[in-house]
Order: structure tokens, then C-alpha cells, then sequence
């Protein structure tokens, strides 16, 4: 899925969740090929910290977006940003997303409303506020990150694994109705990673089940085909491609990169 260092040369792409994880790792893997990046996060502190690591990966051309993704009015406010800084958009990420550990009969109202609202709506005006200026521009590629959790049975994760079904369908609709517009609208699903979402929704439900942690995320190991777990940089790989020339006839996908994880 390597594509060549100098591919994105000229190209801007936006991630959202970019201070950490997945979106941090993509972030870097198209900077390290020639695009210039806007990243978008919540935590100020720690996107900061980000972007100059980034900047310092041979002069990388970023910037950082401050944003709470979920608020009236921001997706649009990011893309301007994003515009207003770089002139154009070819690439969107969509990856920022919240967890949520609840068994059906516990899952509260504000708690679906709060992963909705990230994972949902904000996603789906992302993507129309970015589809609007590729409309315009003759093309580009939206990537929505979902889950493994959509194809599976998971007793503590309706609010979340429901969202990402959401934007299963989503990443559909977008790609039959901008299409004939030269924009391409994929979904990958990664399977499980070291990050810091990963590592709270483990913390939670081994604490819920009453289990060694240790044990758990063992056993949430061994149940892969693969046997092994991922992490973000090779997830991030995915992305690019779907980004690629490679990929310009690919649309309306949903790239597995989860080792199996979801076979039924």
C-alpha cells in the first residue's frame, strides 16, 4: 500500500483527531509524502505539541485547527480554516470519534446524544462542508474511519458500535451522490490499536466484567485471526492508499484493516 514519497506533493489534506493515535499517524504518513496537512483536535495542548513534531519531520507544511468538532457550525469553520490557510482541499479524514462502554440496558440518553454528535453528525458535516469546495475544485477523497464493531455482537458498545454503522451508511450514500463529481467516498475499519481511546475502553470493561486488564486485552488478542493487534502507522497506510492514483476507482469500499477480526 506504499505509495511514492512525493505523491501528495501539492495536495492538502485534513484530519480530524490529529493530535494522537490513528489521526496523528496518518497525519505523518501524508506529510511524508509531500502534503501539506491541517490538523484538527480539542486538546490544544497536545495538537501543538503534534504539529511541531510534524513540522520537524523535514519541514513539513501543517497547520493546527483548535476545535470542538461537535459544536453548531464548526465542520464549516474547519474547512474555512483550511482553506483560508492552504487555498484548497483534496483529502479528508474523518477520524475523530468518542467511545462509549455501556450495556444496553445502562446506555443513558446524553451518553448516546454525546457519541452521536461526534461520531455521527459532525462526521456527516465534515464531509458535506469538504465535498462542497471538491465539488468545486473537480474531485477529491473522503476516508471515514468505522469499526469492526458494525459486523460484530458487542453487548457493551451499542452506542458506539451503532454510530459507526451510521457512518457505514453514510460513506454510501456520499459516494453515489458525489460520484459524478470526481470525489471518491471510502470507510476503513481498523482493527484493534494501541491508542489512548483503546486503552480507556479496555480500562472500562475490564473494570465492568471484574478482570485482570492484563488478561483482557489477552484475550482480546488471541481472539484475532491474525493473532496479533495493529497500530495506528499501519492502519494509516490504508489511508493513504485510499487516497492514492491507485485508488481512483475505488469508492463506496469499507477497507478492513482489523486482521479478521470481524469474520462471521
Amino acid at each position: 500500500m506504499n505509495s511514492d514519497s512525493s505523491s501528495f506533493k501539492g495536495q492538502t489534506v485534513l484530519v480530524t483527531g490529529a493530535a494522537q493515535g490513528l489521526g496523528k499517524a496518518s497525519s505523518f504518513a501524508f506529510g511524508r509524502r509531500g502534503a501539506r496537512v491541517a490538523m484538527v483536535d480539542l486538546n490544544e495542548l497536545l495538537l501543538n505539541e503534534t504539529v511541531a513534531e510534524l513540522r520537524n519531520q523535514g519541514g513539513v507544511e501543517c497547520t493546527g485547527i483548535v476545535a470542538n468538532i461537535a459544536e453548531a457550525g464548526a465542520p464549516q469553520a474547519i474547512v474555512e480554516s483550511t482553506m483560508k490557510h492552504f487555498g484548497s482541499l483534496n483529502v479528508l479524514v474523518n477520524n475523530a470519534a468518542v467511545s462509549s462502554v455501556e450495556a444496553l440496558l445502562d446506555v443513558t440518553e446524553s451518553e448516546w446524544d454525546k457519541v452521536f454528535a461526534v461520531n455521527v453528525k459532525a462526521l456527516f458535516f465534515l464531509l458535506q462542508a469538504a465535498a462542497r469546495v471538491m465539488k468545486t475544485a473537480g474531485g477529491g477523497r473522503i476516508i471515514n474511519v468505522s469499526s469492526p464493531g458494525t459486523r460484530m455482537t458487542l453487548t457493551n458498545y451499542t452506542s458506539y458500535a451503532t454510530s459507526k454503522a451510521a457512518v457505514d451508511y453514510i460513506t454510501r450514500t456520499a459516494a453515489a451522490n458525489l460520484g459524478p463529481y470526481g470525489i471518491t467516498v471510502n470507510a476503513i475499519a481498523p482493527g484493534r490499536m494501541d491508542t489512548p481511546m483503546q486503552r480507556i475502553t479496555e480500562e472500562s470493561n475490564a473494570a465492568a466484567m471484574g478482570v485482570d486488564l492484563k488478561s483482557y486485552i489477552q484475550s482480546r488478542t488471541v481472539d484475532i485471526p491474525m493473532r496479533r493487534r495493529t497500530d495506528p502507522e499501519e492502519v494509516a497506510e490504508g489511508i493513504v492508499w485510499l487516497a492514492t492514483q491507485a485508488a481512483s476507482y475505488v469508492t463506496a469500499n469499507r477497507l478492513n484493516i482489523s486482521g479478521g477480526l470481524e469474520i462471521d
